[in-house]
């Protein structure tokens, strides 16, 4: 995938996103979402796909220490997955857009678009657990942006149509974490019929 297609699929997924909190009701924002998670929670959790890019784009990373999306992933599963961080770190998104989130949402997606014109794709950015180019990131704020507002849809019952492009993102990404964390027999035997999946697995396991 081109650097081009890497950015408009981000873009498109960002837009699914937008699309489905434009569906939540005004008095839905408060309604069980994923885990512990509210509506407004699970929001402002896939909104940090957008103020990320941003925030870690002010400062150049020194040099690359992961060169693909899933090597990031997978370090920032051992560093960044701490469940009661990443509630906290949602419910304080979510906070960030409590008053309009329709349009925090909309208004955030234009920013990260109108950014991403200004930053070439080797553009190294500065991420708490290291340095990441530009169009290695993209693709892991794709993957969280697809399976939240696939969450987010589920949650306030509407229906959910997600990009063709940033599914197979996220699918190359499952597929990847499940190869290099020893999971790969489990989920290519349940994906073609011959056995079923373990209670609780998840390739985020690492």
């Amino acid at each position: 995938m081109s650097g081009q297609d890497i950015r408009e699929t981000y873009l498109e997924a960002g837009e699914y996103f937008a699309s489905i909190v434009d569906q939540v009701d005004i008095d839905g924002w408060d309604g069980p979402a994923l885990g512990e998670w509210c509506v407004r929670d699970l929001t402002g959790h896939a909104y940090r796909s957008f103020t990320t890019v941003l925030s870690y784009s002010l400062k150049p990373g020194d040099k690359v220490d992961f060169a693909r999306p899933v090597d990031y992933f997978r370090k920032a599963l051992t560093t960044l997955s701490d469940p009661k961080h990443i509630a906290e770190r949602g419910r304080a998104a979510g906070l960030e857009i409590i008053d309009n989130p329709q349009m925090m949402v909309r208004g955030f997606a234009m920013y990260v678009k109108n950014k991403l014109e200004e930053i070439p794709d080797d553009f190294i950015l500065s991420c708490p657990i290291g340095g990441i180019r530009l169009i290695d990131y993209l693709p892991t704020r794709t993957f969280e942006l697809i399976i939240h507002t696939m969450d987010l849809a589920q949650a306030v019952g509407v229906e959910s149509n997600p990009p063709e492009a940033g599914m197979k993102t996220t699918l190359e990404i499952i597929g990847q974490l499940a190869l290099y964390g020893g999971h790969a027999s489990d989920l290519v035997l349940a994906a073609t019929g011959r056995e079923e999946l373990p209670a609780g697995f998840s390739v985020m396991d690492q």
